[in-house]
């Protein structure tokens, strides 16, 4: 009798906590291991931007302008459309895209400027949204270098289109 009082004893009291075990959530703002793929939209802001040559820069945009831009993303190294300047070409320095981190370099080239652009991107990812600080400094053969910060924020919109 007395084995049979011990053997209830523990579902007696699992009796007495509600019954079902509380289930977690999942949190929206869960982070996956690599850059969620899929089609974005980046909103870029100029936060800075200073003549790094004592000469007017060769930057069209203004500080507090901001641009939006969409773009397919098929792995982490597709986020240069986070440097949402048009007609610049861009390689690949680093990329580093995981477990919510974005820290990437680029040397880019600008048709009609010759010389180097050189982005990085440092910030943060979750599953549907990015934010960053993009930091671009120039270093061109002629005048209109500079030095310019850009705060980027982005979102899934879902898969890429076809």
């Amino acid at each position: 009798m007395l084995k049979m009082m011990v053997a209830a004893l523990p579902l007696l009291l699992l009796s007495g906590c509600g019954g079902e075990a509380p289930r977690q959530e999942a949190a929206a703002d869960e982070v996956p291991i690599s850059f969620p793929a899929g089609e974005w939209e980046f909103t870029s802001t100029v936060e800075k931007l200073a003549s790094s040559d004592k000469s007017t820069p060769a930057y069209a945009r203004k500080v507090g302008s901001s641009e939006t831009t969409k773009a397919c993303i098929k792995d982490g190294k597709d986020l240069m459309a986070v440097i949402p300047t048009k007609g610049d070409t861009c390689a690949v320095s680093t990329s580093y895209t995981r477990n919510g981190r974005v820290n990437t370099a680029y040397t880019c080239k600008r048709p009609g400027k010759p010389g180097d652009l050189n982005p990085t991107a440092n910030g943060n990812y979750t599953a549907d949204s990015m934010e960053a600080s993009v930091v671009t400094a120039t270093l061109f053969a002629g005048d209109g270098d500079y030095e310019l910060t850009e705060k980027v924020t982005g979102k899934r919109l879902g898969d890429c289109a076809g």
